[in-house]
């Protein structure tokens, strides 16, 4: 049940590291699942790209946002993080947010202290919001949880803008504000996040780093983030990346050659991507319907 997956999410961050893989639709959510994910991740910038065609500039809203965490839960059973941008607005445009959230069906949300509009944690240009204002932020989204499973992750962007020490500095007043999780944005080196892990472990607070191959942050496998102290490691854009290069491939060499032979081996089949999409379970549940309206009317 969607209910609790929540719970479920807090019980995979029990044993770290939690990988979670980017879902940009939720045909794509469906593949990460069938893959083995544990859980998934639902970042602004997939999202904006997949559901306006647009870059991360805080473009969609709040109502469209949910809608598109709807959709993705709808189809999978693992927990779900959703990107909660800056919560857009002021404290009861948060509370909202928490509420659309939890209903769409979310275990979690992230949570950032940019100012608005916002952009993506990796782009240049960002600004952060005085700390009390993020706090009243937190405060309001605690008020609004109805489900005390429901993680509330507070991400800090101050790295890029004022420095790793005002990073650190503004978790630590997260923390003491009730955030579950803590998630400095854009570490741009491996000694960044020493320093993250080390300085921030005694909070008992998990840990999210944002592992997205944008170059602004180092390339680090899931057991060093382990043993560096990070409990949730986010895989936001890499199947969005790699579904845009292959269409594009495809897409072009179709036009090119005329014909799909010439795409053929880079298709699944229509047989095959019908299964997947569980095309036969529905059939049955027709059959069943005609033959439980059949022995009715006799």
């Amino acid at each position: 049940m969607i209910e609790d997956r929540a719970k479920q999410l807090r019980d995979l961050l029990a044993k770290p590291p939690v990988v979670c893989l980017g879902a940009h639709d939720p045909l794509s959510a469906l593949l990460a699942e069938e893959a083995g994910a544990k859980a998934l991740c639902l970042g602004g910038f997939a999202a904006s790209a997949a559901y306006l065609g647009r870059p991360d500039l805080g473009l969609m809203s709040q109502t469209e946002v949910a809608d598109h965490i709807r959709r993705v839960c709808n189809v999978v059973k693992i927990p779900v993080i959703a990107d909660a941008d800056n919560g857009y607005g002021g404290l009861f445009n948060v509370q909202r947010t928490v509420e659309l959230w939890e209903a769409a069906g979310a275990a979690a949300l992230h949570i950032e202290d940019q100012v608005f509009p916002k952009r993506c944690g990796h782009m240049p240009g960002k600004e952060v919001v005085p700390v009390e204002e993020m706090v009243t932020k937190l405060e309001a989204a605690q008020r609004a949880r109805r489900n005390p499973a429901f993680l509330l992750i507070a991400r800090t962007d101050a790295l890029a803008v004022s420095g790793l020490d005002d990073a650190i500095a503004r978790c630590r007043r997260y923390a003491e504000a009730g955030a579950d999780a803590l998630f400095v944005d854009a570490p741009e080196s491996v000694e960044h996040l020493q320093r993250i892990g080390q300085e921030l472990k005694f909070l008992r607070k998990p840990l999210v780093f944002n592992a997205a191959r944008t170059m602004k942050s180092p390339i680090v496998k899931v057991s060093e983030l382990s043993s560096l102290g990070f409990s949730v490691v986010l895989y936001p854009i890499e199947g969005l990346f790699t579904a845009h290069k292959a269409m594009a491939q495809t897409y072009k060499t179709l036009l090119a050659e005329g014909s799909t032979d010439a795409i053929a081996d880079r298709m699944t089949s229509f047989v095959d991507f019908n299964k997947f999409l569980g095309l036969a379970d529905y059939f049955e549940q027709e059959r069943n319907i005609v033959k439980r309206q059949v022995q009715s009317s006799r």
